[in-house]
């Protein structure tokens, strides 16, 4: 069992603010409990929902502790799509808030109301599953894609635990649930307070909407997680006037937050006497892998920090390792919360630890002389016009102060995408970029957009922009 829920038999586990109902660790464990003898089936893979219900947190356990591999999706897809991952992965079993006729299934008893479950008719169609397999989440920026990242029970709790440490989480804490559980982001944060036995607070409604807020003054929010678009939101809405006395930490993950966002929020919760901690991670990874800690602000302001407890990180340029500050290489994190691997089949589902515990992220930056990250781009963010190495991300970092603006490259030109600009303020753009960079204004094609395609975490989906 990962989650002793027991052992915390009379805490509160789950707030659900909608309803104004309150639910003990005890009535989810013996939910959950319920769930697990209507399944009917030994050791399956179960394709779960969500919408953070407390219902799918209540079957999440149940499948997680009862030794199950669950596979977390959005109850928003469309539902060809679902059917299409269906098709896929030939789940044993189904959880979802909607009532579907699913090909190839039946329909079993619920102990929930607004859950329903479905089994397959013939389980041997049904994969088989390596006994390490635990958890299957989408890739970053795919929650469309039939590419899953394969993770372990040693994973969860390997980062899980890390968390708690850093961060300090005790049983007292009342976490705002503001991130889908189905991203490993928000998912971290459930794994967290459950092992600690706090409580979590859920609710449906968004964090531009009064009624969020008013759940997390009623019922004592103590922490907050946001990605970067979370904090542009609350930065636009007028955070600072909100009344908020218990909220003590504010944590943000999910991509690179200006640092304009990042010292404001600092000082936000300075004024509180609270904590903002800005954090980096890869669901390959299972969650969190660096952390910056709220004092090393203001004065290390635009860096990830350093790597969480039970974590290596390090720089390497091609297969060298890199150790001098300053010297800009791949990262790369090795560890227990490292994947096992990914899946595109079925068939994946029976491989084991592929990665041995090393992940290279992608991602590029250095150490400085205190051993602080600072993360510069992606290493296929690089883009080759006319021969010369440009990387994207730093293009995007120049004209920050401008607009936001979206760069892609097919390696010939380089696009940009200006959100809400104009024909006046692109040309502005691409003239800055070009001066830059000494190249030919022909080099970049812009294009003003209302809005930017986003990802769940609110990075932008680069992939539906066409350079």
């Amino acid at each position: 069992m990962i989650f002793p829920l027991e052992s915390y038999a009379d805490q509160i586990a789950l707030i659900d603010a909608d309803a104004g109902r309150e639910i003990s660790y005890g009535e989810l464990s013996q939910l959950s409990g319920g769930i697990a003898s209507a399944m009917e089936v030994p050791r399956a893979l179960a394709f779960l929902f969500t919408q953070n219900g407390w219902q799918e947190v209540a079957a999440y356990l149940a499948l997680i502790n009862g030794g199950h591999a669950v596979c977390l999706l959005d109850e928003r897809l469309d539902q060809e799509l679902k059917a299409r991952l269906v098709e896929t992965y030939r789940p044993h079993l189904i959880f979802c808030s909607s009532d579907n006729a699913w090909q190839g299934f039946r329909r079993l008893h619920s102990p929930l109301d607004g859950l329903q479950m479905y089994c397959r008719l013939h389980l041997d169609e049904a994969p088989r599953l390596h006994p390490d397999l635990c958890l299957l989440l989408t890739s970053s920026g795919t929650t469309g894609s039939p590419k899953m990242i394969r993770l372990s029970t040693r994973n969860l709790l390997s980062n899980a635990t890390s968390i708690v440490a850093y961060l300090g989480i005790t049983a007292s804490e009342r976490a705002l649930a503001s991130l889908p559980i189905h991203y490993s982001y928000g998912l971290s944060v459930l794994h967290t307070h459950l092992l600690q036995g706090a409580s979590l607070i859920l609710t449906r409604q968004s964090v531009v909407q009064a009624e969020f807020w008013k759940a997390a003054h009623d019922y004592q929010g103590t922490s907050f997680a946001g990605v970067p678009y979370t904090y542009a939101l609350l930065d636009r809405i007028g955070f600072e006037t909100f009344n908020l006395p218990q909220l003590k930490t504010m944590t943000q993950a999910g991509g690179a937050l200006s640092k304009e966002l990042v010292l404001k929020f600092h000082r936000l919760m300075q004024e509180r006497q609270g904590r903002f901690f800005v954090m980096y991670g890869q669901t390959e990874a299972t969650a969190r892998i660096a952390y910056l800690p709220s004092e090393s602000l203001p004065a290390k302001a635009g860096s990830i920090g350093k790597a969480i407890p039970s974590c290596q990180l390090k720089i390497y340029d091609g297969e060298k390792q890199v150790t001098a500050p300053g010297q800009v290489g791949e990262l790369v994190c090795e560890g227990p919360q490292v994947m096992l691997g990914y899946a595109s089949a079925a068939e994946d589902l029976e491989e084991g630890d592929q990665l041995k515990g090393v992940l290279r992220t992608g991602d590029l930056g250095y150490f400085d002389n205190e051993g602080y990250i600072t993360l510069t781009g992606r290493s296929k963010r690089i883009s080759k016009a006319y021969g010369y190495r440009i990387n994207l991300d730093e293009i995007e970092g120049l004209l920050r102060p401008l607009a936001c603006v979206a760069a892609t490259s097919d390696d010939q030109q380089i696009a940009l995408y200006i959100e809400g600009g104009t024909p006046a303020l692109a040309e502005q753009c691409a003239k800055l970029v070009a001066d830059k960079y000494h190249l030919h204004y022909s080099t970049f094609k812009t294009q003003c957009v209302e809005q930017l395609p986003r990802t769940l975490s609110g990075k932008i989906d680069y992939p539906r922009l066409t350079p």
